[in-house]
């Protein structure tokens, strides 16, 4: 009886010395990875204040992998030698200084080179963007690379499923990639039956597989399509027929462009660094990044930016595209939870006279997510902001437009978790025609808004629904 006493004793001070010290440890790591202050005080609380419930939630969601690589030394030197199309002399093109400093910067970050020659087409209705990726794919006679952060098995999925086991059986080459956490209400019969067929299927970053915990919390959000390597798809629709038809109580509006040309390549690029992640396989033949003649008079920029690596580049990006405009500045995100210095950017472009204008939607699918975009309307109002509640139901897309001569579409929501923990690829489009088209549109989403112009009136909200959205302003930079 003394004896289980004495070694139920010692098991228990052993037990709490132990704890201490992943306590204790974490907190170092966190306070020497030198991380966003609110974030490092918000998980050096979690970890005093809530005993193993803050520890646990620290190993799954709370580790930075600034300090990580996606790629072996190797295999990067492979990839980004496999892309031969010659370099462009950024200083001759002819567009404004503050947009080559934007392309210099982008290249430097994330090795985002620039593409001239494009032909670009822009899509706000799932019906054309998938009615024509599926032609594609029909007419694929090489490979097919297809990458969504989500893909269901409902009736668009076994669509896009049946297309890709049709070009397989023609003797193309077709890789499927999805993010585990994304899909993972889709059956994993549907993936197995694809493999099954011919289709090499990868899942990113398993959830129930033996890796180290952080990767849990680092999500890829990518919708990447490309065809033989000529015709490539970004934006943000991913796989599900609720961006074709919508939900039950809530249709969906979102942005897509199909490219055509040289800018294809940086498609391929952010396809295959993932890709290789996960098979360990180096796609850098030259079937695979074919030498691409002009298309268009479209210049196309494609970067990539992730938890990975020492910057987080899309933040930087729009960072610099708000500070750099001069006469307006447009954004629509489903989510709009921006970090310390893009509230800055945007509170100071618009004081200076910068028409800054931001879209987001009045309801959303994740109501936490909506308090925490609400929490920052009443700093913009104070700055002179105008910010537009979108009332048709979901809006999904993620554009930024900027003084009739910039673009920005791809997967990266403004908020947070696209900065700071998920993989994201977004194309940045230089010229008028585009921007002048998005922001045709921007104008068009405007007549269907509600405009939030009266701080006095917005303060008026109900207080639980301040308390709501205070609550999770306080925990975003975690989210």
């Amino acid at each position: 009886m003394l004896l289980q006493l004495f070694i139920s004793s010692w098991f228990v001070k052993v037990m709490y010395i132990t704890y201490g010290l992943l306590i204790v440890s974490s907190i170092f790591v966190i306070v020497s990875e030198n991380r966003n202050a609110s974030k490092s005080l918000a998980w050096i609380l979690a970890l005093i204040c809530l005993p193993v419930v803050g520890l646990v939630l620290y190993l799954l969601f709370g580790q930075s992998l600034r300090r990580e690589s996606m790629l072996s030394k190797v295999n990067r030197e492979k990839l980004f030698n496999s892309n031969k199309l010659p370099d462009v002399d950024v200083d001759s093109l002819t567009l404004s200084e503050n947009n080559k400093q934007l392309i210099k910067m982008c290249n430097r970050l994330e090795a985002s080179r620039f593409y001239p020659g494009n032909n670009v087409r822009m899509y706000v209705r799932g019906n054309d963007k998938f009615d024509d990726m599926l032609n594609d794919i029909n007419l694929a006679q090489k490979f097919v690379h297809i990458q969504y952060f989500i893909i269901r098995d409902d009736a668009l999925g076994r669509r896009v499923r049946d297309a890709l086991v049709a070009a397989v059986k023609r003797g193309v080459e077709v890789r499927l990639l999805y993010d585990d956490m994304g899909s993972f209400t889709t059956s994993r019969r549907f993936f197995k039956d694809m493999k099954q067929q011919g289709i090499e299927v990868r899942a990113f970053m398993r959830i129930f597989q033996f890796r180290p915990s952080w990767r849990l919390n680092f999500r890829n959000h990518r919708k990447i399509v490309v065809v033989d390597g000529i015709v490539g798809y970004i934006g943000g629709m991913n796989i599900a027929d609720r961006y074709v038809n919508g939900d039950a109580d809530l249709s969906w509006r979102d942005t897509h462009i199909r490219i055509e040309g040289p800018a294809v390549h940086g498609l391929q690029m952010s396809f295959s660094v993932d890709w290789c992640y996960e098979s360990n396989t180096v796609l850098s033949d030259e079937k695979y990044f074919p030498r691409l003649a002009p298309m268009g008079d479209k210049g196309v920029q494609i970067v990539m930016s992730g938890p990975t690596g020492p910057w987080s580049t899309i933040a930087m990006m729009c960072e610099k595209i708000v500070s750099m405009a001069q006469e307006y500045v447009y954004i629509q995100t489903p989510y709009f939870l921006p970090t310390d210095s893009l509230v800055y950017a945007l509170q100071v472009a618009a004081m200076s006279g910068v028409d800054v204008r931001i879209m987001i939607p009045d309801r959303t699918d994740w109501v936490v997510m909506r308090w925490g975009s609400f929490s920052y309307i009443s700093q913009m109002l104070n700055a002179g902001v105008k910010v537009y509640l979108y009332k048709p139901g979901m809006l999904h897309a993620k554009t930024i437009v900027a003084d009739d001569e910039l673009v920005s579409i791809g997967s990266a929501n403004f908020d947070f978790r696209s900065f700071e923990h998920n993989f994201e690829t977004n194309a940045l489009v230089y010229g008028a025609d585009m921007a002048l088209r998005v922001k045709r549109d921007f104008m068009t989403d405007m007549q269907q808004c509600v405009l939030i112009d009266n701080l006095a009136e917005w303060r008026q909200r109900p207080f639980v629904q301040k308390v709501c959205e205070s609550v999770v302003r306080l925990v975003s930079p975690v989210l």
